[in-house]
């Protein structure tokens, strides 16, 4: 307790310092104009104060507002004002920030963002207008009740010198730790903006040139190529050297022949205008230069979810781990520009990592490690088979210092980045894929979920080869990879499931169902799919299917876009069967579940509070695998979504549930409304389910059953 307290002294000791520091150094600068001229400059310690405040917790402002009191008071008795005055505007210009921040904050819900326009808008309305009016008003009482002077125009003097100190000073310092390593990453171009911008004014009067014709350009060249922050810089030094020459007599607009009131207000107001509209200009920028970028990645998306696509395809046709090899070394080589890839599975001792594939290697690596690899020998391959978990390698010197007795892996290729993902299936580590680059590589989220993707892909095509010698073994230990026996636990969910092949003697069935939380967003990916046909060509359809939509849920993407890429996938995948899916996506955050349908019998969802079954029947899209990608419909077209409470329950089934007891399936989904709707938060759903697949479907059965429902519970 003692150590918090000390640390949080310190902390409020540094803050304290700092701003009374900065609003010293920012007071003396504007006295300094004072003292030459006779008029006010703009006052940077507005900028400051609510800067601060606003990058502050609230709890924080009584200790800003102390130093502002502390050194407006410091600075005002050492000018040789009286101590009551000196009160007087250090009200002032403790209230002003005050009343700034705190409009800002509430418009923008927190903490502004100066790069969206309407958090600029605000932040000007709230800190550049209302906040140093409040200070303006105090002020100009102080200064009418010490010395006379009249209120509007003290009033007028403050209220401008303000808006332009927040605007040129409180600008940079909110955008400083977002937009400086861009302003870094230029720094010689920055130097010579700024320093243009100190002297080309000064030169602009005394050469009697028009000051407006010189700061233009260098606010527009700040905007488009410095950012946000480039132009509040040089907005910043063109305001001291125009405020400068301001005390020396030389006005900005001497032909309109104003008061030194109105010259000084004037210049203000256009300064301040002139270096909103640059930030605004760069703002534009920014925003066009994101949306460009958006454009290229949401390309690189589209040719990234079409080349996962093209590779379930592909791997749907090869039968042995061989031709898995170099199909996956193949397109994934291609696909990411890697130069080398590994493709190595756990042999049946358990105890040594043998290659299917090796491409890209010199011979002498790969004739090196021709026998595989020991389990027991140190190497980021090893690890993540022994571990379950990927290693992502950035750089040489990381390899280096993890795994320096295979570091040759790296060095033979001059490599610099590396991604090993494990192949899981069963929720057991069977082998690894390995990625390595020679180029550099962020390894940004889209190439690590590539990368996982390809492997669950592989892992299952693994699966499919592997039990290839006996067909109804193959299909059994297939089905049993890919339909998991016991339902997993996810924290919210109570989960229920039936599962009944037509096929008792064997156990083959094309249904399938998918549960898994997607770990990047917190939601649950839940999925019941049905390939036209039985045996071992309908399971590993089923198999492909699973695992195709699984990979594009791992990618983050709606129910709706998931259906959509299936569609694709199926006209290829499926040889000329068709399939039914419904997808749903639970985000417990907000409680919404989006769902699509494809050909599929619509979810049931029973309200826990009425016990009203909601048949979510619309909309829906038709099967997988008949119409072109172009004929099918889009995205928007085919989710839905509504609000799960707690208690409610969501069951998805196939139609082999609602067939076998009548010809007209709204007759049978109307049956299991029925039953549904007699559930119980007492009852098990395991066994919930299994009575409603036994009394609307029992053996013997003409069609697989598959019954998947949850319970919602109420969350953390």
């Amino acid at each position: 307790m003692g150590w918090s307290s000390s640390r949080w002294g310190r902390s409020a000791g540094a803050l304290f310092g700092a701003v009374v520091l900065a609003y010293l150094a920012g007071a003396v600068l504007s006295w300094q104009f004072f003292a030459n001229g006779g008029y006010p400059a703009f006052f940077p310690p507005a900028g400051v104060t609510v800067a601060v405040m606003l990058l502050t917790r609230r709890s924080r402002w009584p200790l800003i507002v102390a130093s502002i009191v502390v050194a407006e008071i410091v600075i005002d008795l050492k000018q040789g004002s009286a101590f009551g005055a000196a009160l007087g505007y250090a009200l002032a210009n403790a209230v002003e920030p005050v009343v700034g921040a705190s409009l800002v904050r509430t418009w923008c819900g927190g903490r502004p963002d100066l790069s969206q326009r309407k958090d600029l808008m605000k932040f000007a309305a709230g800190a550049m207008v209302v906040g140093p009016l409040a200070g303006g008003a105090i002020g100009a009482a102080v200064i009418a009740t010490n010395f006379g002077a009249p209120w509007g125009v003290s009033a007028l003097r403050w209220w401008a010198g303000d808006v332009l100190g927040v605007l040129v000073v409180g600008t940079p310092i909110l955008l400083w730790s977002s937009q400086w390593p861009a302003l870094r990453a230029r720094w010689v171009e920055t130097a010579a903006v700024l320093t243009t911008a100190a002297l080309v004014p000064l030169t602009a009067f005394w050469q009697l040139v028009p000051a407006s014709m010189t700061m233009l350009p260098l606010l527009v060249w700040a905007a488009i190529r410095l950012g946000m922050l480039g132009a509040a810089l040089v907005g910043a030094v063109v305001a001291v050297a125009i405020n400068q020459m301001l005390t020396t007599g030389h006005v900005l607009f001497p032909a309109l022949g104003l008061s030194p009131t109105g010259a000084f207000a004037i210049t203000q107001a256009y300064l301040a205008f002139m270096v909103l509209v640059a930030i605004l200009i760069a703002q534009e920028v920014d925003a066009r230069i994101r949306a460009v970028g958006e454009r290229v990645i949401e390309r690189r998306e589209r040719i990234r979810i079409e080349a996962l696509a093209e590779l379930a395809r592909q791997l749907a046709a090869d039968l042995t781990p061989a031709d898995i090899g170099r199909t996956v070394a193949a397109a994934v080589l291609q696909n990411v520009g890697a130069q080398a890839l590994t493709l190595g599975l756990v042999d049946h001792d358990g105890d040594t990592l043998q290659w299917v594939t090796m491409a890209g290697y010199p011979p002498d690596v790969m004739a090196q490690f021709a026998d595989g690899l020991k389990l027991s020998a140190p190497s980021a391959a090893t690890d993540v088979i022994l571990t379950g978990r990927p290693v992502i390698l950035r750089d040489m010197a990381d390899f280096e210092e993890r795994y320096p007795t295979t570091a040759q892996w790296m060095t033979a290729l001059e490599g610099s980045s590396a991604v090993i993902w494990p192949l899981i299936t069963g929720g057991r580590t069977v082998g690894m894929l390995s990625v390595l680059w020679r180029d550099p590589q962020p390894l940004d989220e889209a190439q690590v979920a590539y990368v996982s993707a390809v492997a669950s892909m592989v892992a299952q095509a693994l699966v499919r080869a592997q039990i290839y010698a006996d067909e109804n073994a193959r299909a059994a230990v297939l089905l049993a990879a890919v339909l998991p026996t016991e339902p997993p636990e996810i924290a919210g969910l109570d989960v229920g499931i039936s599962y009944h092949p037509a096929d008792a003697v064997h156990g083959l069935g094309g249904d399938w169902y998918d549960l898994i939380p997607i770990p990047e967003t917190g939601a649950t990916y839940l999925a019941v799919g049905d390939v036209v046909g039985h045996g071992l060509s309908s399971v590993e359809d089923m198999a492909q299917l699973r695992s195709a939509a699984r990979a594009l849920a791992f990618q983050g993407l709606s129910p709706g876009r998931i259906v959509t890429e299936l569609n694709s996938f199926a006209r290829h995948a499926t040889k000329g069967r068709f399939a039914t899916v419904v997808i749903a996506v639970f985000d417990p955050d907000t409680r919404a579940v989006a769902y699509a349908h494809a050909g599929h019998p619509p979810a049931l969802l029973r309200r826990h509070r009425t016990g009203e079954i909601i048949r979510l029947a619309e909309p829906r899209g038709p099967l997988l695998g008949r119409l072109g990608g172009s004929d099918y419909p889009e995205r928007q077209l085919i989710e839905g979504r509504v609000t799960a409470e707690p208690g409610d329950v969501l069951v998805l089934y196939t139609d082999g549930l609602i067939e076998a007891g009548s010809a007209d399936l709204d007759d049978g989904i109307a049956e299991a409304e029925r039953l549904v709707s007699e559930w119980t938060e007492h009852d098990a759903l395991g066994q919930s389910c299994e009575q409603l697949s036994q009394t609307l479907s029992p053996a013997p059965r003409r069609d697989d059953v598959c019954v998947l429902a949850i319970r919602f519970r109420e969350t953390d």
